[in-house]
């Protein structure tokens, strides 16, 4: 669902390399035996942070000034707070300064100053991870108070912060998505923004030798007897027959070998929708004659269940449900027989109200 910004990309360089600094510079440390293991962790996991701020100041310079001062600010505490781990107050401080920068980043996703994406995710990762560690009670600590709070804390403001991001972003994400990701879970093909004249014939022409080829597969035993099969849960809204023999032929937008149909599960049996053809591999996009009417769309991080054969979206934190598995399909391109009225005839999907319509007759 999140793909990297390549203008943050060298985010990715200075917290590697600000890893290795970190790392070098706990072993010459004096105070390094004199602290728990946990809190030379949450030390090393801070200066990552650190870095990813710092080497992401040149680009927002120029167009954001204020972003690259907080960054600056953010951090050089993040790097002083990792050397000064012996400070006795440094729990308090590192837990306070992980928190708000959490919640800052919550802030400019939500605003939109700044969008989700892998770099900012995984920095956010390595900060509550650090958190976690910061906030660990240690053997020989005094005051059993002071071990309950953290303890406390632990149990229910970790879960919190985990939940509060990855529903922020999340939800951001779905309802501001990037050019890219216009539908959830789909990347589309990169295409010119209007139509040419001469686009849209090449797309009707599509869409006429598509619909005249698949005629025969109105009945269901016709396309049964040409090898296509149905995957997925009977008792979903509609289900995609595919051509296993075409998928490895590898025809591309041949339409009178699509890889797959789709048809609406009604009462009265099967009900020919459309055509899908799908490319063999990753990425690879197929020819579009029609420019951006019969863009590809490529499905990505898709949570896959096998009890039932549903699907859903990854969460932000790139997991699945429990018995589910991510996959991504190869890309792919619709051609709805049926009258589609708020996609059009090559859309991502089909609109609920036409299968359910459908249904009815």
């Amino acid at each position: 669902m999140y793909s990297i910004n390549p203008e943050h990309a060298v985010g990715v360089v200075g917290g590697l390399l600000a890893l290795f600094i970190a790392l070098v510079a706990l072993r010459f440390h004096p105070g390094w035996r004199l602290v728990p293991g946990t809190v030379r962790a949450a030390s090393v996991l801070m200066a990552v942070s650190g870095g990813v701020h710092l080497a992401l100041i040149p680009h927002h310079l120029a167009s954001e000034p204020l972003t690259s001062l907080l960054f600056l600010l953010n951090g050089v505490a993040f790097v002083a707070l990792a050397v000064m781990f012996t400070w006795r107050w440094w729990r308090i401080a590192a837990a306070a300064l992980l928190i708000t920068t959490v919640l800052a980043y919550l802030v400019y996703v939500a605003i939109g100053f700044e969008g989700p994406d892998q770099v900012g995710l995984a920095t956010k990762l390595v900060e509550v991870t650090a958190l976690g560690l910061a906030l660990v009670p240690v053997r020989g600590e005094v005051g059993r108070t002071y071990r309950s709070w953290r303890w406390a804390t632990l149990g229910v403001a970790m879960p919190l912060l985990i939940v509060i991001t990855g529903a922020t972003v999340w939800i951001v994400d779905l309802a501001r998505p990037d050019a890219r990701h216009v539908h959830a879970g789909a990347l589309l093909q990169s295409t010119n923004t209007f139509p040419t004249p001469q686009q849209v014939d090449a797309a009707n022409r599509l869409y006429a030798e598509t619909k005249a080829a698949i005629q025969p597969y109105t009945d269901w035993h016709a396309a049964y007897s040409a090898g296509y099969r149905p995957g997925g849960s009977s008792t979903l809204p509609s289900t995609h027959w595919m051509n296993q023999r075409y998928v490895d032929a590898g025809y591309v937008m041949d339409p009178h070998r699509p890889q797959g149909l789709v048809y609406a599960n009604t009462h009265h049996g099967p009900v020919l929708l459309g055509a899908m053809f799908q490319m063999k591999g990753l990425n690879q996009f197929g020819p579009d004659p029609g420019g951006p009417l019969t863009a590809w769309h490529q499905h990505e991080n898709i949570c896959f269940t096998p009890f039932g054969f549903e699907f859903s979206l990854m969460t932000p934190f790139a997991t699945c449900p429990i018995g589910a598995i991510d996959i991504s399909a190869s890309p792919m391109l619709h051609v709805w027989v049926v009258d589609n009225p708020r996609g059009g005839p090559f859309a991502v999907d089909i609109d609920p109200s036409v299968v359910t319509a459908v249904d009815r007759t």
